[in-house]
């Protein structure tokens, strides 16, 4: 996998591609012109940005691509917000290498890499933002009625016991309904689908 690392900081750098360099083809960027550079002369599957780096004219520019943040003093607050932008995880600058590596590796494989508590604030923050009403999919969705109300409680950050009960359906069954409903939204995690839910019913 192509990774690709943004930073004004040598040493930063020189941190993340020493962490990252057995398992992918890493390139460096140290500025805003280099990143831009890069990307629109070679293929990424990954950017990694440090912090200090962001700004919404960035993130912006980054839309449609895997990015991943990466700060010197991480923030709960901070974390959601830029997760809701778009990126695929946050972290601490840092992290040890072992968690660095199993950070992009999460990531690269589809999935969302932030802290636990911060997964539940944004599922406690959808939970409070989804209309209790909205029970059937919107029309231009080709998500079943049983599908939608199963998709509404994963957004409530409902478990799958919790979904099995209050439906009367067995736990097997809600696993076949999140299974397709990942396949048929494009999502790949329980998070992702929640956000996804949230942003439907703005």
């Amino acid at each position: 996998m192509n990774v690709l690392i943004v930073s004004t900081n040598d040493l930063v750098r020189e941190r993340w591609k020493s962490a990252l360099q057995d398992e992918h083809q890493v390139t460096e960027a140290a500025s805003y012109r280099e990143m831009a550079d890069t990307l629109a002369r070679s293929s990424c599957d990954l950017v990694l940005l440090h912090r200090s780096m962001c700004d919404m004219r960035l993130l912006t520019s980054l839309a449609g691509r895997r990015y991943f943040v990466l700060s010197d003093i991480p923030d709960e607050n901070e974390a959601i917000s830029l997760v809701r932008h778009g990126a695929v995880g946050y972290a601490n600058t840092y992290s040890s290498i072992a968690r660095l590596r199993e950070a992009v590796r999460s990531v690269l494989a589809g999935r969302v890499w932030v802290g636990q508590k911060v997964i539940q604030k944004i599922i406690e923050g959808n939970a409070r933002a989804i209309n209790e009403k909205s029970i059937r999919p919107p029309s231009d969705r080709n998500l079943s009625d049983r599908e939608w109300e199963v998709a509404l409680l994963v957004g409530k950050g409902r478990s799958n016991l919790e979904i099995a009960a209050e439906l009367d359906i067995s736990e097997r069954t809600v696993k076949a309904h999140i299974g397709s409903i990942f396949k048929k939204t494009g999502t790949e995690s329980r998070l992702q689908l929640a956000l996804y839910v949230k942003s439907l019913l703005a």
